[in-house]
């Protein structure tokens, strides 16, 4: 894997960041704002274990707020609010930031994949949730995957990147396991200690962070071809300038 990235990015590529910022920040800000003050409506059916049930009004607002905040979804949107509005301003990232894009990227995806997968046949909407939902789930990904395909940033991939990458997830599973063990309450079910046991959630998340470095491996090989792509197209229009 190379270690070099591109350089800074296009006036058009900075734009498009700058667009997929404002769309990721409208997302974030509004799913916290309405869930904050207790917009949703509540679902039908609480699965022991998981999140809800906090008190109606004000007095609800900090658990609310603290939920709406520690769901993969919220944070996955976060992480693609910072990297793009750092692209749209700067154009560029170092090795840290190339690990940050990535992981922004791995969770974005991961968000899109298991929405459509696994909550989107079987949920029904209402209300706020009929705008915010798919924005968060559906435009935010597909713009934020589209923009990274053509604007790049390209190359900067290593192994070390890979590992990098998967410390926010690494944090958010401790910070999901330890603050259920103190308020018995989880934000998915896979995660469910009350229900399923410390041993299958261990699996779970062996499983899903093997699934996150497959992810990111795929995306680092489509990176690796663009870029050959690229360098090949340009090392044959040279042949070609020199033939005339």
């Amino acid at each position: 894997m190379t270690s070099t990235i591109s350089p800074s990015l296009s006036r058009r590529g900075r734009a498009s960041y700058a667009a997929v910022a404002a769309l990721a920040w409208a997302g974030v800000a509004s799913m916290i704002i309405i869930s904050t003050l207790g917009g949703y409506a509540p679902p039908t059916y609480y699965e022991e274990g998981l999140f809800g049930g906090a008190a109606y009004g004000w007095a609800g607002a900090p658990q609310r707020l603290v939920e709406c905040l520690s769901y993969f979804t919220e944070l996955s949107n976060v992480m693609v609010v910072l990297v793009s509005t750092v692209l749209s301003r700067r154009g560029r990232v170092g090795r840290w930031g190339r690990a940050a894009h990535l992981c922004a990227l791995m969770m974005i995806t991961v968000t899109a994949v298991v929405y459509a997968v696994l909550i989107a046949p079987t949920e029904t909407l209402s209300g706020f949730a009929l705008v915010t939902y798919p924005l968060q789930h559906i435009v935010v990904p597909i713009a934020f995957v589209g923009v990274v395909a053509l604007a790049g940033p390209r190359g900067g991939i290593t192994w070390g990147t890979l590992g990098r990458a998967l410390l926010i997830p690494a944090v958010w599973v401790a910070y999901t396991l330890a603050r259920g063990a103190l308020v018995h309450q989880y934000p998915y079910g896979f995660v469910n200690v009350w229900r399923i046991g410390y041993a299958q959630v261990g699996v779970n998340i062996v499983a899903i962070l093997s699934g996150a470095l497959v992810f990111m491996g795929f995306f680092a090989a489509i990176d690796w071809a663009i870029r050959r792509t690229k360098r090949a197209e340009a090392i044959s229009s040279g042949d070609g300038a020199e033939g005339r």
